[in-house]
């Protein structure tokens, strides 16, 4: 008896290691189509992940873990335990931030040096020129948030300019701050947002830590979640560190980094 599984990568390549590491199986012994061989767009826009169907035998398919079970239990008390990257105080690389962080706020003796107008001005500039050359009609927000350099962008494709899993956005971020601070002494982190894409983001990792949190407690033993990159697993880390009855820590190297929640002893 046999059954048909999707999986997806950046290329097919990638898909097909993806899905014989899933399954278990050599991949010159994987039967599979190539349902879509993906597309990169341009700075993230219109990309899209590469598809293939692999057919295998039931029998022969490892359990896999559900990430989005619900459950109807309180969520339990959960410990941090981090690796480096994710305890640093700050986000580990400024420029390449992809999800601002609000979960922890600073020491109140913390100060942030205020952002000059050169910076304020530059900034606007830059991401200005670079959206409009995108072909998108946007409102554009630039101001110190005191943390971070804030960068509203309001257009009427919102969805498009964020991209798939926030790819668009991202590589713009990332490509803002090296542009800026080429030319200008480094202030502060810059960060993109649009019509509260990040805040939702946060909002999605804390809920998925939340529920793995709970499935870890009752089943009394170690679950996995998705693979994140480096500012999700803080989020994650954060949100569970005050709760005694599970610790945290993160595995996997790559794009398949991930977070492990198991029950305290």
């Amino acid at each position: 008896m046999t059954e048909t599984r999707e999986f997806n990568a950046a290329t097919v390549e990638e898909a097909i290691r993806k899905a014989s590491k899933t399954l278990g199986l050599p991949e010159e012994d994987l039967s599979y189509e190539v349902l879509d061989t993906g597309s990169a767009g341009f700075l993230g826009m219109g990309s899209r992940d590469a598809r293939i169907a692999v057919e295998t035998e039931i029998d022969r398919v490892p359990e896999t873990k559900d990430f989005t079970e619900e459950v109807d239990q309180e969520p339990e008390a959960v410990q941090e335990k981090t690796d480096p990257e994710e305890r640093d105080n700050g986000l580990v690389d400024p420029l390449s931030q992809q999800v601002q962080d609000e979960t922890a706020s600073p020491p109140a003796t913390e100060k942030h040096p205020e952002a000059t107008n050169e910076l304020l001005d530059a900034t606007r500039r830059f991401i200005s020129t670079t959206v409009e050359s995108m072909g998108f009609d946007a409102r554009i927000d630039v101001y110190d948030a005191g943390e971070f350099v804030a960068v509203d962008v309001t257009t009427n494709e919102p969805g498009l300019f964020i991209g798939q899993k926030g790819e668009t956005i991202d590589a713009l971020q990332y490509l803002l701050n090296i542009a800026i601070y080429k030319d200008l002494p480094y202030a502060k982190r810059i960060a993109i947002d649009s019509e509260g894409y990040r805040q939702r983001r946060v909002e999605a990792v804390q809920g998925i830590a939340h529920r793995m949190a709970r499935k870890a407690v009752r089943e009394r033993r170690l679950v996995e979640l998705p693979p994140m990159n480096t500012s999700e697993r803080r989020i994650v880390h954060l949100f569970l560190k005050d709760n005694p009855q599970v610790t945290t820590t993160s595995q996997g190297t790559g794009d398949n980094r991930r977070v492990t929640v198991a029950p305290s002893r």
